[in-house]
């Protein structure tokens, strides 16, 4: 998160590159840094004319160079933003390359027009280059987008400052969010900061003039994800309710997810159950359990509670049970359904 709030600092200081990077898988933040520039950069009555969105999928680098070589027009600065910027991926590459050395010199006249731009970008012009693809560093085109400017990775954000943004989003709204709901809301819809904004819309307006975003205003609003389920058959095969746990696995079936994902999802779970018993036996406070495992603390919490149900044997033989479940599946030898139902009641 510090990456984005620094840019936004140098963004609201007028401390601003001729050109930038975005990239990285954190594409809500990648479009929210793009809109705070254009609404930094550009007046609303002159936006038509010194604006350019491109597409990065059709434009080509002598396009852009272009638009980036235009003056502005009664402004200070000229925006133009490449969304799906390709030009840095390792696809194509020599061995040379791959090896770590730059690409001969033999790039595309789109490419070497761009490269030859980046030596000397015009200051009046903002060229935002933004692309959700992965990013060769060794490339030669990342090199002097560094040298000329900014580059910046969108990293996930961390499930702590995923919480801070919500409870953020929450103040936006004149409301505030319960630690616990909040700990709920990232537990059914995940990390994705798209789905948890779309989410926070609708729990907003439910929660209009109240005060608070409480944990059964997110069970009212919200669709639980799959693992949520996940959470609630592993909990009924540790407290021996073989019905309640093939219950949740009928419902996940019902809600479109594949036998082999459901045995893949509850081994997952198991083997972080085993890893919570262990630490939990080698002294590890409750209070660690979370940066240990790298999972939300809601879910550690979650996990704490399942390991007084199992002993480290107990969760060790489910994990190879489930995996040689996942083995038999997978090769036909075995039905899901009835190989889940047999692991079920022998486990429970």
């Amino acid at each position: 998160m510090k990456y984005y709030l620094d840019l936004l600092k140098n963004l609201e200081r007028g401390e601003i590159a001729p050109v930038y990077l975005f990239y990285g898988e954190e594409g809500y933040l990648r479009a929210q840094g793009e809109m705070r520039f254009r609404q930094a950069l550009q007046p609303a009555e002159l936006a038509d004319f010194n604006l350019d969105l491109l597409d990065g999928e059709v434009a080509s680098g002598l396009e852009i160079v272009s638009r980036a070589e235009t003056p502005p027009f009664m402004a200070a600065r000229r925006l133009v933003v490449v969304r799906h910027a390709r030009f840095f991926t390792g696809q194509g590459k020599s061995k040379s390359a791959a090896d770590g050395e730059d690409e001969p010199v033999n790039l595309s006249p789109g490419e070497q027009a761009l490269l030859d731009y980046l030596k000397d970008p015009l200051p009046t012009t903002c060229l935002i280059l933004n692309t959700g693809y992965p990013v060769d560093k060794r490339r030669r085109l990342f090199k002097a987008v560094k040298n000329a400017g900014q580059v910046v990775e969108f990293t996930p954000l961390t499930p702590r400052d995923i919480t801070r943004w919500l409870s953020k989003q929450a103040r936006q709204a004149g409301l505030a969010i319960e630690p616990e709901a909040a700990a709920l809301l990232i537990e059914r819809v995940g990390r994705s900061l798209f789905l948890l904004a779309s989410e926070m819309e609708k729990l907003t307006a439910f929660a209009a003039g109240g005060k608070t975003i409480s944990v059964e205003d997110v069970r009212r609003i919200t669709v639980p994800r799959a693992e949520e389920n996940i959470f609630a058959v592993v909990d009924a095969i540790g407290e021996r309710r073989p019905a309640r746990a093939l219950d949740g696995i009928r419902e996940l079936l019902a809600a479109g997810q594949p036998g082999p994902v459901i045995v893949a999802m509850i081994a997952r779970q198991f083997r972080l159950l085993l890893q919570a018993i262990e630490l939990r036996e080698a002294g590890c406070p409750a209070a660690e359990l979370a940066r240990r495992l790298e999972v939300h603390p809601f879910v550690a919490r979650k996990l704490s509670a399942q390991a007084g149900n199992f002993t480290c044997a107990q969760a060790a033989g489910a994990l190879r049970e489930l995996l040689a479940l996942d083995a038999a599946v997978k090769s036909g030898r075995q039905e899901f359904y009835p190989a889940m139902e047999m692991f079920v009641l022998l486990s429970a």
